[in-house]
């Protein structure tokens, strides 16, 4: 389970909607002082918001700004990883070589084109037909107990 800390937001009668604030992958690097990706990484953090049922038994303890632990399951990202980075790449690959099989390098570069359009077209899809798959939803794990989250709280709109 892939875990991320939240900040309550706000709170529904079954769910609560959760802030999180998105990082580059490298703000955990010893080097991260010295290290201008780290660096521009912080710079355009951003705050996302989503939503997460909780069950009843957690829901009467938890209150607004409450520091939170949510998770997804470790398969569910790596799959939507390979469809989101591998579909459009192969998809870009086979339309380049085809159009090179048909002729020229106007024609590669064309069909490198509808290829690339081709496989967003798949990863939409993909996206389209796993709307209502609860394994690709966040769940609730825990509510941290004495470590206040340090994510600010920015108001509801």
């Amino acid at each position: 389970m892939i875990e991320e800390r939240g900040k309550i937001v706000a709170i529904e009668d079954s769910a609560v909607w959760v802030e999180t604030v998105q990082r580059s992958g490298c703000h955990g690097c010893a080097a991260k002082s010295g290290c201008g990706t780290g660096l521009l990484g912080d710079f355009w953090a951003s705050a996302s918001r989503v939503r997460v049922q909780v069950p009843p038994a957690e829901m009467a303890t938890l209150q607004l700004h409450d520091t939170v632990v949510i998770g997804i399951g470790e398969r569910a990202l790596a799959t939507s990883s390979l469809v989101v980075y591998l579909a459009p790449l192969v998809a870009l690959v086979l339309g380049a070589l085809a159009g090179q099989t048909l002729g020229s390098e106007p024609l590669a570069i064309a069909g490198a084109a509808l290829g690339l359009g081709a496989g967003a077209v798949m990863v939409r899809l993909y996206s389209y037909f796993q709307r209502g798959n609860s394994a690709y939803e966040p769940q609730f794990l825990r509510r941290e107990q004495g470590s206040p989250c340090a994510i600010p709280v920015s108001p509801v709109h």
